[in-house]
């Protein structure tokens, strides 16, 4: 019996090609949809869905549903998205039913309304978003997702791991291997192994699923195609495709790979295929994927043959450039000299293990790698996330809520098993199996994710990882949209992670358990972190061929992952990096809710608990690839990453994204909040810091070429700077919460914030220095501009960044002011640390004038808003008392000298009516410091700021400050005359007499000043002032003879003179003994010795205190013997015989007997030299009146016609003899 067709095919085809009958029957079905005609919609929906099942194209119902959704009018349009919700809740049953579904769907119109969600038009979003909230509390969702998962699955995506491919010996088989399956590509699809670019596809055919073709595709033997095509063509095909399939097959099960469910895994909810799958951990495990051979045949290196791979559409290939940190550099290079030390057996071994160890690290970090086999449409890849990022952003929580829900089994819809079909070949295809043919025996009703939101993450990450091989030839556009791919997974997975960050903030249990274990199953962190370093990897090759590094040698390797590995990143701008770092900060603070809600569950944990969590995590710290259950900010991997992420050569247009994750996340580092953050800040210091250089380089020559100026950079590039060290630096400093949200610190345990406080207060002063290079170029730019404004003077450099001028100066006083509130003992520490490091070198004098940037610092201080005069003093004050040490310098040192000195020079530039208010904290300060051990140079510090005072100021009008000066003053010059007699020694052991230790010393002119005054703080205080070296007593000397004469003078008033007599005679005390010594080794001392007490000896009320000692080294025999320089002496006998009256009578009368200490015939030359000397020191007729007296000289009676002068000349000539 046979059945006869009521229409016979040949009918039907002129009704389909000869008239509009379907579109007509269409048409009217879609009228009767209206509200009017409500009893009639389940038929009509029946009929039109049959209709659009065996219509000839798709396209014919799919068109008259998508022109009334994209209608210019809004009523037509409201009007369609109604009925279109009518055909979608009617068809529900049907599509679920697998005897009455077809392989149609309306994928285009869902297409369409979906993108309604984001109309501009507010009532169509909303009625789009309705229908969609409808539909997903109706489990609706794997209907939604069905034809945007075929996107994403499609057999052009097919990927396999880095690591079968590693198998491959030689580059040669790679060639040969690719090939071979470009050529059952070929086969299969009838086309050439280019990239299918859709723009030429219409836009039905773009977002149109043909199911029927899918399934016929991926069942075909691709090695029954290519011999039926060879056989065609008139050739043989020698088991080609055999060997295709079958090069990576024979080893499958001890494959590595880096997909994350391609077996079973431990969690109850998730069943698995069983396929040759392999489980995620044995996958991880580096010991069940050993590349054949090894690293391949000698007379083929991988470096030598990478070379020879197929050229691709691109043109010339990037050269391959060896990636390794300085560290790694550094460590692992062999100089000629350990080479020359070491024998040949030894060094071959050590460079054996140093290349196990570099192949060690190359493979954890590409481990994760994935590589596409053909190009494959990137435009409906992007388009699939593109519908998935639209549904997340109009009702993220309905959307996850549902995936979420919803297993992947068979029965949720009639087309889910083409999905299931196409997951399990990806899967084989991993692990370097045939993706086409005829599919393993698996259960119908097993899948190897549980849940759809699991697969959704999966294929998203899968997309991340995912790169072109060179062996495969690609166009341009290929890798551009391959990257575009991959930027839009991780803007997906940022809206996926986001809204579950919000279910695991309401600090549900079963959710938190649930987002835990899908995180671990899926290994999103890990993956997440492999992806960021690869993708910093990328620039930093690009930044070396920019910059025209210098190549590798030929002798070295460039690791095979590197190689094949087609980057395409032709700037250095890094979109996929900035979106990384994006869904890094969701990820960190996610994990942060997780691990809240652990802690609260969990119960209080004894020492050995958290003996353990540290031992844990300095494990996690110290590893190079990812470590569970350690989250992201105490993993290695990141850790590392964040150090690096501020370098140049990782391009300038990255930092801002980096910055904004760190500051961001300071809440929730927890363990590793000092070991990532100081880093950071040393490298934005770094940063601006080149900044000022390349400023300053500029301005000597204008046309030099810098990174920054190669690169085009943000003008606003410092202020991000600034304000990510600012938040950065109160957070941990004063625990203010980034970006001032309400968010407290008590999130971070106060031991983490201390040791983070600690590691950046030692940074403080490398910020303090960075600080004050940016307010010296804040005022040179702002000079400029007064003089450009005023004389119209040509403008400074041409950088952008310094001209701003104004909120660089607020954002550098934000940062410093609050720190000066809470913390201004160490912000003076750090500027003292800051001020060492810029002294003037060369410089004679005791007290080295400050230099230019050192002036900066005084100035930049002196504009901060916290830090009153009064204040910094106090400060200076508690310094001293407790200097912290220096540092990150080569040797330690003590910063109680350099803050001395930053203090002298910030009073003298104050105006003499702030110092006369602040008296009592100078005299704190003075008071404090001198009862302190210090340094020499300390103590001549404190006795110039004491003499700047009362110099500037007028006389205190109160007793008590007056009386108060006055102790300071012989407190400060006692400790000063100690030091002026440290190179002295008792004569016996129970003499007080003094004399000269018998070593040499150094003059002023000598020395650098600078270097000792500084230098002396490299030790403790303690220690030098114990033994101060002979130097320190020509600088006391010095210093003494220029300010203690006036200095007593102005403090004592003149109804007081008397009381600075015993003052004077002990700072003389230490001054005799050097003008007895007439040795050479002693010139120095008894040049400034002799100024000093000239000096003093011109006033009047000081004679008692020396005129006796004075007269006896006049009488003295060896009292010429002096260089000439000493003129001081003039001065000294000149005040001698001036301030007594009867001094010059008695000596003209003096016998030559009373000179006991010569000889009989020496006598009368000795006294006539000193009357003679007596003479030549006063001034011009000075002693006309005593004319007579001279005259009866008995030896001046020869001599009457000649000059007095000619005859001391005469005498000092014969050098006293």
């Amino acid at each position: 019996m046979v059945t006869v067709p009521p229409i016979v095919p040949g009918v039907l085809k002129v009704i389909a090609k000869k008239t509009d009958f379907y579109q007509r029957v269409a048409q009217v079905l879609w009228n009767q949809l209206s509200q009017d005609t409500q009893e009639h919609h389940i038929a009509c929906v029946e009929l039109f869905y049959k209709l659009h099942c065996l219509a000839p194209s798709a396209n014919i119902c799919e068109d008259i549903i998508c022109h009334s959704l994209v209608e210019p009018d809004k009523g037509t349009r409201l009007e369609a998205i109604f009925r279109f919700s009518i055909i979608w809740h009617l068809t529900r049953e049907i599509q679920s039913n697998r005897v009455t579904s077809h392989s149609r769907s309306f994928d285009r119109s869902l297409f369409v309304v979906l993108d309604s969600l984001t109309c501009s038009d507010e009532a169509i979003g909303a009625a789009a978003q309705g229908w969609l909230v409808r539909a997903l509390s109706l489990n609706d969702v794997s209907r939604i997702l069905e034809p945007v998962l075929l996107f994403l699955l499609h057999p052009k995506t097919q990927r396999i791991s880095i690591h079968c491919i590693k198998r491959k010996s030689s580059a040669e088989d790679l060639h040969r291997w690719f090939s071979k399956k470009k050529a059952c590509f070929k086969a299969m699809c009838g086309v050439s192994g280019g990239g299918g670019s859709p723009e030429n596809l219409p836009s039905n055919q773009f977002t149109t699923v043909d199911r029927e073709a899918m399934w016929a595709e991926v069942e075909n033997d691709p090695e029954t195609l290519l011999r039926r095509n060879a056989s065609e063509e008139g050739y043989d095909v020698p088991g080609g495709a055999t060997e295709a399939e079958g090069g990576l097959q024979d080893n499958s099960e001890h494959t590595e790979s880096a997909d994350t469910s391609l077996g079973r895994t431990e969690s109850e909810n998730t069943s698995s295929f069983s396929t040759p799958s392999l489980d995620p951990h044995e996958l991880s495990s580096e010991d069940n994927c050993s590349p054949l051979d090894d690293l391949g045949h000698p007379e083929h290196p991988p470096s030598a043959s990478l070379s020879q791979a197929p050229g691709s559409r691109m043109g010339a290939k990037p050269s391959l450039v060896r990636f390794d940190s300085d560290k790694t550099q550094a460590s692992e290079s062999l100089s000629s000299e350990e080479e020359a030390d070491v024998p040949p057996m030894l060094t071959v071994s050590k460079l054996l293990q140093q290349k196990k160890e570099k192949q060690a690290r190359t493979e954890a970090l590409f481990k994760h790698v994935l590589l596409y086999l053909q190009p494959y449409d990137c435009t409906r890849v992007l388009y699939a996330f593109s519908v998935l990022e639209t549904v997340l952003k109009s009702n993220p929580k309905e959307f996850i809520e549902a995936l979420s829900r919803t297993n992947m089994d068979t029965g949720c819809t009639a087309h889910w098993n083409l999905i299931q079909n196409l997951l399990a070949r990806h899967q084989e295809a991993l692990v370097g199996q045939s993706f086409y043919g005829k599919l393993q025996t698996q259960s119908p009703t097993t899948c190897p994710h549980s849940l759809l939101i699991e697969l959704l993450i999966y294929l998203c990450l899968s997309f991340l990882r995912s790169y072109f091989p060179r062996y495969v030839q690609v166009s341009r556009g290929d890798v551009l949209g391959n990257q575009a791919v991959q930027i839009k997974s991780v803007e997906v997975l940022i809206r996926i992670m986001s809204q579950l960050t919000a279910v695991a903030k309401a600090f549900k249990g079963k959710s938190v358990d649930f987002i835990q274990s899908l995180l671990e199953r899926c290994r999103v962190q890990e993956f997440v972190l492999l992806s960021l370093s690869v993708s910093m990897l990328s620039s930093q090759k690009h930044a070396e061929l920019v910059a025209g590094a210098p190549s590798k040698p030929s002798t070295e390797e460039v690791p095979f992952e590197e190689g094949i590995i087609t980057f395409g990143q032709d700037t250095l701008w890094n979109p996929l990096q900035i979106e990384l770092l994006k869904l890094l900060q969701v990820l960190i603070l996610l994990e942060h809710h997780l691990g809240k809600v652990q802690e609260e569950l969990e119960s209080p944990s004894d020492l050995s608990k958290e003996w353990q969590k540290s031992l844990n995590f300095q494990q996690s710290v110290g590893a190079a690839q990812y470590v569970q259950p350690h989250p992201i900010t105490s993993q290695g991997l990141f850790i590392s990453a964040v150090v690096r992420g501020l370098q140049p050569q990782g391009g300038y247009g990255m930092h801002p994204a980096w910055v904004a994750l760190v500051t961001a996340s300071l809440p929730y580092f927890g363990r590793s909040l000092g070991w990532t953050v100081a880093p950071f800040v040393v490298q934005i210091c770094k940063n601006l810091d080149e900044l000022v250089r390349q400023y300053e380089d500029e301005l000597v020559q204008p046309s030099v070429s810098m990174p920054c100026k190669r690169e085009n950079v943000s003008p606003d590039y410092p202020l991000m700077l600034l304000e990510g060290l600012t938040t950065i630096s109160h957070f941990c400093l004063l625990e203010q919460p980034p970006n001032q949200t309400k968010m407290s610190t008590s999130v971070s345990d106060p031991i983490n914030l201390r040791n983070a406080k600690n590691a950046i207060l030692e940074e403080l002063p490398r910020m303090v220095n960075t600080m004050s290079l940016l307010w010296s170029v804040i005022r040179k730019e702002e000079t400029q501009k007064r003089q450009a404004d005023f004389f119209g003077s040509p403008k400074g450099s041409s950088l952008v960044y310094f001209k701003a001028t104004k909120t660089i100066r607020q954002k550098v006083l934000d940062f410093l002011n609050p720190l000066g509130t809470q913390l201004g003992v160490q912000l003076t520490a750090a500027v003292a640390a800051v001020w060492s490091r810029r002294k003037v070198k060369h410089h004679s004098k005791i007290v080295p004038v400050a230099s230019p940037s050192q002036l900066t610092l005084v100035d930049l201080i002196s504009s901060l808003s916290t830090l009153k005069t009064d204040t910094i003093l106090y400060l200076v004050k508690e310094v001293v008392k407790k200097p912290p040490q220096i540092k990150g310098e080569e040797k330690s040192s003590l910063v109680d000298i350099p803050v001395l000195h930053f203090s002298y020079t910030y009073l003298q530039r104050l105006p003499i009516s702030v110092l006369q208010e602040n008296f009592p904290s100078l005299l704190g300060v003075l008071k404090e410091s001198v009862q302190l051990n210090l340094a020499p140079p300390g103590y001549f510090l404190l006795l110039s700021m004491l003499n700047d005072f009362v110099t500037r100021t007028p006389n205190l009008e109160s007793k008590k400050d007056q009386k108060d000066l006055q102790d300071i003053t012989q407190k400060i010059l006692e400790a000063v005359g100690n030091v002026a007699g440290s190179s002295l020694e008792q004569t016996s052991w129970l003499s007080r007499n003094l004399e000269v230790k018998a070593q040499p010393q150094v003059s002023l002119e000598e020395c650098d000043a600078e270097e000792d005054l500084h230098g002396a703080s490299a030790a403790p205080s303690s220690m030098v002032s114990a033994s101060a070296p002979s130097v320190y007593s020509v600088h006391a000397l010095s210093l003494l003879a220029e300010v203690v004469a006036c200095l007593l003078d102005m403090i004592y008033r003149s109804d007081e003179k008397e009381k600075a007599v015993p003052l004077i005679s002990r700072l003389l005390y230490y001054v005799f003994p050097y003008l007895r010594n007439h040795s050479a080794y002693n010139t120095p001392s008894f040049r400034a010795a002799a100024q000093l007490l000239s000096s003093l000896s011109s006033y009047a009320y000081t004679k008692r205190a020396w005129k006796k000692e004075v007269l006896e080294l006049y009488l003295d025999p060896a009292f010429f013997q002096m260089d000439t320089s000493c003129v001081h002496w003039r001065s000294i006998i000149d005040h001698l015989l001036t301030h007594e009256k009867t001094m010059f009578k008695d000596l003209m009368n003096m016998q030559s007997s009373s000179l006991k200490l010569f000889s009989s015939f020496e006598q009368k030359a000795m006294l006539l030299k000193r009357q003679a000397f007596a003479v030549f020191s006063g001034d011009v007729d000075q002693y006309h009146l005593y004319l007579p007296l001279i005259q009866d000289v008995p030896f001046f009676q020869s001599f009457a016609a000649k000059n007095i002068s000619s005859t001391f000349d005469f005498i000092v000539a014969n050098n006293g003899h």
